[in-house]
């Protein structure tokens, strides 16, 4: 159930929020309670953009904007894969636990963005780019690899990064930013002098490089033998110079940031600090300046005076009903997610897991959905239909990170059981003979514990089990995230459906966060709806970005005709123009469509598939807004060049005036030229067709006793009897084209069936025939 006042109230934080700006509130560090480490921010404008180390998760590299700071949301991702590899993909006993992508630097330069991350997994250094830092897509360039790196562009446009571990080194990139020029050399960095000591934990990395007033400021890390993690700033009149540094915050391990400035001229510094099982938490640090150098002071301040007050959560998690065709920005999968094998449309309302491979265990699990926890304390809950499991599936909530637990629902022998797990301890296991479940996890970040709970009722809570310390370590390098799953021990193919997860400070509390800003209307492709009856060229998908109006997993583009927002749109022949190309698996993409008459269409489509990829045939789904959708099979046309027209034997049912249709790639690889819509109807049947139904109308009911082409095991001899053949279904047609009655028996009652010339028309799995008749 929705919780509709959630609404109502925040429209009331809205209106009190833009009070509150000309007043100013005291928000106390830290700033976001959750794990947000190495962060990197800009100012552009009036809105703060922020980037933060997500590892081995996808997408990866969020990029977090505010207007206020004190409220952050995600609004977009660096990539969506960072690479294809069994480490980042789960694949093969390999993973890319604590590695992934690494601390990351964020910049701005001549109207375009910048993100320089990298990663011990690929062994590269990545920098994206992009025009659109909210909503575009963004370039990739893969540069050697560069330990903690600082993108710095100088007043003469040249780009460095500076980077390292022990001590820090300065590489210049060509103008084209593709590729290194020359080598890197060493920066005169006094450490030793800085700190006044030689001995460390960690003697400095973390660089974060600016320019103020004509000098060069490179803030660092170090952690020296008994004192704690320490944020230190060097200071040159010239890049390469000789810096001369001082210890900028040395208290409670806040440390690690660059500085920024607002637009009425006050500074910060966003820092973090390691802060037990929630992870490692940012705080905002007031910055002064004193004799031309940056001062932190000599304490973490506990609270800042800023505009607004922090929204719950932190704006770092939310709850989801899954009704949307797209997931919420706040989830993220651990490691790549293979898309086959996840679905929001496969149940509309509901998210479903498919296993596609047996695991050891929930360590090595494919497609566990993941949210940040938040502190101080936090409760996570999940809805969990549990019909589709089969024997050996393992389905339920995680407290994810190297020492996990989980408390789910386990199927063995036919029998199902609610579960509670600390890795692969079982703790706790209870008989459960329902269809749906409910499951909790509480947090108390206080204590660094969690505890399990589930519900037959999502009424009255039973804890299970015992609860579990919560220790930060190194293996995966992040905070505990609430974690959705299903994996397979014994067969794969079984399903679990989580109809909802609702999130809050405790049991009683759910959070949905708002949008930032409305979401904007996506016309067709210029200001043209393709008009229906008629032809749907697939090239002319809606503007927009990803996950707007066109999901292209690569997200790159090989050809770069007709369109330039990154989609594999390509010439098809001269004929014909373009085609959208290289299509893999659940790549969708969007239409505007003005239909002329309501009414039963059917659909053909002019394709290529090679056959070479992935054999069988490519099935593309169509559907509108109403959700009636049809399949159309394409098979291999023996080449990517060579073209053919598939026409689907069933039909589509579209309402008249303006609409959206969506076409969705179910199989790799296929090439979609163009779709192809006619007005069906009924009355044009083949003269040939009309013996094949053998077929006797009574007052009172239409008997079908035979079709001739269905294979003889599923149709016998008429006079025998006649028996259904798979995939029967029978359709009576009036003369409109309406369907007024559908049946899957051989006998049907015309009860309620005017007199007056019908079509019937049989479907199954093998045929499509069509006869009129005359009820009278």
């Amino acid at each position: 159930m929705k919780k509709t006042l959630l609404s109502i109230v925040a429209s009331v934080a809205t209106f009190f929020g833009a009070t509150l700006q000309s007043l100013g509130v005291s928000v106390s560090n830290p700033l976001i309670y959750s794990d947000v480490p190495d962060p990197s921010v800009i100012r552009d404008g009036n809105k703060y953009y922020m980037v933060s180390t997500t590892m081995h998760c996808a997408p990866g590299v969020p990029i977090m904007m505010s207007e206020d700071l004190s409220n952050w949301r995600t609004v977009n991702y660096a990539y969506q894969t960072l690479d294809n590899g069994d480490n980042q993909s789960l694949n093969g006993g390999k993973h890319a636990y604590g590695k992934g992508s690494w601390a990351s630097s964020l910049r701005k330069h001549k109207n375009k963005y910048y993100i320089l991350t990298p990663s011990y997994t690929t062994g590269k250094t990545h920098l994206f780019s992009t025009d659109d830092i909210e909503n575009g897509t963004w370039d990739e360039v893969r540069l050697p690899f560069y330990h903690d790196p600082s993108l710095f562009f100088d007043d003469d446009d040249r780009a460095y990064i500076i980077f390292g571990s022990g001590e820090f080194n300065i590489i210049e990139l060509n103008s084209d930013l593709k590729s290194v020029k020359g080598g890197a050399s060493k920066l005169n960095i006094p450490i030793d002098q800085t700190t006044g000591t030689n001995g460390y934990i960690v003697k400095c990395e973390g660089a974060h490089m600016e320019k103020v007033d004509g000098r060069y400021y490179l803030f660092a890390i170090s952690w020296p033998n008994g004192k704690c993690r320490t944020e230190l700033v060097f200071r040159s009149s010239s890049l390469k110079g000789n810096y001369e540094g001082k210890i900028a915050l040395q208290e409670n391990g806040v440390a690690q940031g660059g500085i920024f400035d607002t637009p009425d001229g006050k500074w910060y510094a966003m820092l973090f600090r390691d802060s037990g099982g929630v992870g490692r938490i940012p705080w905002l640090i007031p910055v002064t300046w004193q004799n031309g150098w940056p001062t932190m002071g000599n304490q973490a301040v506990r609270s800042v005076d800023l505009p607004n007050p922090v929204e719950p959560a932190y704006s770092m998690a939310t709850s989801d009903d899954f009704e949307s065709t797209t997931l919420p920005l706040e989830w993220q999968w651990n490691h790549n997610p293979d898309d086959a094998h996840w679905s929001l449309s496969a149940r509309p309302g509901y998210l479903r897991i498919t296993t596609g491979r047996t695991d050891k265990s929930l360590y090595w699990a494919k497609n566990t959905l993941t949210q940040k926890t938040f502190g101080p304390k936090c409760s996570g809950r999940v809805a969990l239909d549990v019909r589709g499991m089969k024997d050996g599936d393992v389905a339920g909530l995680v407290a994810l990170q190297d020492s996990f637990g989980f408390v789910g629902v386990e199927k063995q022998w036919g029998k199902l059981n609610i579960v509670q797990n600390k890795t692969v301890v079982r703790n706790a296991s209870v008989p459960f003979d329902g269809e749906t479940v409910y499951l909790r996890i509480d947090f108390d970040f206080t204590k660094d514990r969690a505890y399990f709970y589930y519900s037959t009722d999502n009424q009255k809570w039973n804890a299970i089990g015992k609860d579990i310390p919560l220790p930060y370590t190194l293996g995966m390098f992040a905070g505990y995230k609430f974690g959705l799953f299903n994996y397979a021990t014994s067969q794969a193919g079984g399903y679990a459906d989580f109809d909802w997860f609702k999130v809050g400070e405790d049991v009683y509390d759910e959070i949905y966060l708002g949008l930032i800003k409305e979401p904007e209307v996506v016309g067709p492709y210029n200001e043209m709806a393709a008009n229906i009856p008629g032809v749907l060229e697939a090239e002319n998908y809606n503007t927009g970005g990803n996950n707007v109006s066109y999901y292209d997993k690569d997200r790159s583009n090989r050809g770069g005709e007709y369109r330039k927002d990154g989609v594999d749109v390509y010439a098809s022949d001269e004929a014909n123009g373009f085609a959208i190309g290289y299509c893999e698996a659940d790549e969708w993409m969007n239409y505007t469509v003005n239909v002329a008459e309501e009414g039963e269409y059917t659909v053909s489509v002019r394709a290529s598939e090679e056959g070479e990829v992935e054999a069988g045939t490519v099935h593309a789904s169509l559907s509108n807004e109403a959700g009636d959708a049809i399949d159309i099979e394409v098979g291999s046309t023996g080449a990517w060049d060579v073209y053919d027209e598939y026409v689907q034997k069933n039909r589509i049912s579209l309402p008249a005036g303006e609409s959206t249709i969506k076409l969705t790639i179910k199989k790799s690889w296929v090439n979609i030229d163009r779709l192809t819509f006619t007005k069906w109807d009924p009355s044009d049947v083949e003269e040939t067709e009309a013996d094949k139904i053998t077929v006797v109308a009574t007052p009172s009911a239409i008997k079908i006793l035979g079709i001739e082409g269905i294979v003889p095991h599923d149709c016998q001899t008429v006079g025998a009897g006649f028996k259904p053949a798979r995939g029967y279904k029978a359709e009576i047609i009036n003369a409109e084209g309406k369907t007024v009655c559908v049946s899957d028996k051989t006998e049907i009652s015309t009860s309620g069936i005017a007199s007056g010339v019908y079509t019937i028309r049989i479907v199954t799995d093998s045929n499509v025939v069509c006869k009129k008749l005359t009820l009278k």
